[in-house]
């Protein structure tokens, strides 16, 4: 893995693109496809998207010099292949996804067009989509969440808050692919030796199984949980708050929505960072770039929030040094 060798190179990549930003894109209406597993925003939303808004800094225009095909399919895997179908007949310039397994969706159908994806799962040179992080090798290219890095600081995040725990939950959407789930499991296994603690793992295929999970935790007497999540996990966010907080159960998530929802704690990237560097990497294609030749990134910025609201109904103190090392307390 050569993430830290393309450093450099994105550094010089991110100087030129501020300078390509303050030109006007001239002559042409570019066209660009956004595709999303997850469930349609409403339209305010999508007006306030910071992927929106810095298409606009960037100098594209909705209306005026950029037309968007959006798409979303609400967790629906026939609808996520036929719109993916849509916009490759519909030759966009580009099209932006919000995860893997939406840009794979995308990939099976072009080889060509070029596809940029915030990339959610554990490594996406293992799972095949670019030949390195220097260097995609392919059409596609964005920005990674870095979920599997992250796991381990998760684990220690929640050791520092429970130091007896002995056992963790984990609650995780198994992967249809064999070796894919194997790496998942071996990384978290390694996460948790570096923690001293032992998994217990959780699988859920619809809500209602993620739902009954929470009872079957506090049934076992498991002290703490994380959760791996999917779009449908961060629309249903208070309701898993709420069944978390009812059977006691401190859990550990990946966005700030989940502690803002009521959760007790997240770690990860900023989400809408996130969205601004895979508009970023969108209005590079679009001025000409190749994704075979753009440093796929890593998040900007992490954040750590503690939702104190949530600990107090939970009876648990945060300890002084975690509540230093929280970039937000809420709550």
């Amino acid at each position: 893995m050569d993430r830290r060798r393309f450093v450099a190179t994105l550094a010089s990549g991110l100087v030129a693109a501020a300078g390509d930003a303050a030109a006007q894109p001239a002559g042409k209406v570019a066209r660009v496809g956004f595709l999303s597993s997850a469930r349609r925003p409403a339209d305010a939303e999508l007006q306030s998207s910071p992927w929106r808004l810095e298409m606009q800094r960037l100098g594209w225009v909705e209306g005026r010099n950029l037309v968007v095909e959006r798409r979303f399919a609400d967790g629906q895997a026939e609808l996520m292949n036929r719109y993916a179908k849509e916009l490759v007949d519909a030759r966009v310039d580009v099209i932006a996804t919000m995860a893997d397994t939406d840009a794979v969706a995308v990939r099976q159908l072009t080889s060509t067009l070029p596809i940029v994806v915030i990339y959610n799962g554990l490594d996406p040179v293992e799972d095949g989509l670019i030949a390195s992080f220097a260097r995609p090798g392919g059409n596609v290219t964005g920005v990674s969440r870095m979920l599997g890095e992250t796991r381990a600081k998760r684990l220690e995040l929640m050791k520092t808050l429970l130091p007896s725990a002995h056992r963790v939950g984990v609650l995780f959407s198994p992967s249809a692919d064999a070796a894919r789930q194997k790496r998942f499991e071996s990384g978290l296994h390694d996460a948790a030796r570096a923690a001293q603690v032992e998994l217990s793992f959780h699988p859920y295929r619809s809500q209602d199984e993620l739902m009954a999970a929470f009872p079957a935790l506090a049934a076992a007497r498991t002290p703490a949980f994380l959760l791996e999540p999917t779009f449908q996990t961060y629309a249903n966010r208070q309701r898993i708050a709420e069944l978390a907080i009812r059977h006691r159960l401190p859990g550990v998530f990946t966005l700030r929505g989940y502690a803002e929802a009521g959760g007790l704690m997240s770690y990860g990237p900023d989400w809408p960072t996130l969205l601004r560097q895979l508009a970023q990497q969108t209005d590079r294609i679009l001025r000409g770039a190749r994704p075979a030749d753009l440093p796929m990134e890593q998040p900007s910025r992490f954040e750590l929030v503690i939702n104190l609201a949530t600990a107090k109904a939970l009876d648990l103190a945060i300890p002084p040094a975690l509540r230093l090392r929280a970039d937000e307390l809420i709550g």
